[in-house]
């Protein structure tokens, strides 16, 4: 049947909410508050729902377009693949949630509809094997950094000022930007060896572990000083900025701590949580920080 294995359950791995909904709404969290509205609830509820919504349509494109792939691989995130949903119900997931993620684009204005649209466009080409940017080496890492840039910009242009760089907004663009490239780079590393038996491309794959360890380092030097200079300017309070790595670190050590065994394997399964719980508690910091400011 055409809608084959619609369900709650389905929605939600093919959306894969857990890897990325907490990040795109402290993104939200962090744009409105260099625009000075970040007690503007429903502006942080719009905008990061409308993010969220445009990468649940992409997840759930991707895995439509994955799913022969994903079958001969035998691998266990991919619900079409193993044949728990039908394609049909991928494109509705993908579709539904484009729509409400334009719906919601467009009551913010012009400017956050249009970079929506840029994000699911980006997204799109990412994944539609007529083009499949994550099939080119470094265009599929310039596609991640250019999604990691726009949500940000989703609420940091989000004001009736519409498009304004000002001092801090590319700053914090290429903060965003560079950790989405540092994720992806990871991910890339940890599945080397399937990669190059499957002899598949990827930027890791040419550029080499070896030259991407460097790649990989130089990033997060970049990130970390981009960071301390918002802190130096009193752009970011350093309490809730740390409270985004301790918490996300402390979830993996303690994932670590009760199975040693398998340090890879548990690694890159908890380390989307790890991400998101740092980032809920990035932004509960937030909040309190600059509640007390007030």
């Amino acid at each position: 049947m055409l809608l084959n294995g619609l369900s709650v359950s389905t929605f939600f791995s093919l959306g894969r909410l857990h890897v990325y909904a907490p990040i795109c709404f402290f993104s939200t969290v962090v744009g409105l508050d260099i625009t000075d509205r970040l007690w503007e609830f429903a502006a942080l509820f719009t905008i990061g729902l409308a993010n969220t919504l445009a990468l649940v349509a992409t997840c759930a494109f991707n895995d439509v377009e994955d799913a022969y792939d994903d079958m001969s691989a035998r691998t266990t995130r991919n619900v079409i693949a193993q044949g728990k949903a039908s394609r049909g119900v991928g494109y509705l997931v993908a579709s539904v949630a484009t729509a409400l993620s334009i719906i919601l684009a467009i009551i913010n204005g012009v400017t956050v509809c249009l970079i929506i649209l840029a994000i699911l466009v980006t997204t799109f080409l990412y994944s539609w094997r007529c083009v499949r940017l994550k099939s080119i080496p470094f265009l599929d890492v310039l596609a991640h950094a250019v999604t990691g840039g726009l949500i940000f910009l989703s609420s940091a242009w989000s004001s009736g000022e519409g498009v304004i760089w000002g001092d801090q907004v590319l700053p914090i663009c290429l903060i965003f930007a560079s950790a989405n490239v540092f994720a992806v780079l990871i991910h890339q590393l940890y599945d080397y060896e399937d990669d190059l038996r499957a002899n598949i491309k990827t930027t890791v794959i040419v550029l080499g572990k070896k030259a991407t360890y460097w790649t990989v380092g130089g990033i997060f030097f970049l990130f970390t000083c981009l960071i301390m200079n918002e802190f130096r300017l009193g752009v970011f309070s350093l309490i809730a900025i740390m409270s985004f790595p301790i918490a996300a670190g402390g979830l993996i050590l303690l994932s670590l701590v009760f199975s040693p065994e398998r340090p890879i394997r548990i690694s890159k399964r908890i380390v989307p949580w790890a991400v998101n719980t740092g980032a809920a508690a990035a932004i509960i910091m937030w909040y309190l920080v600059e509640g007390l400011r007030d």
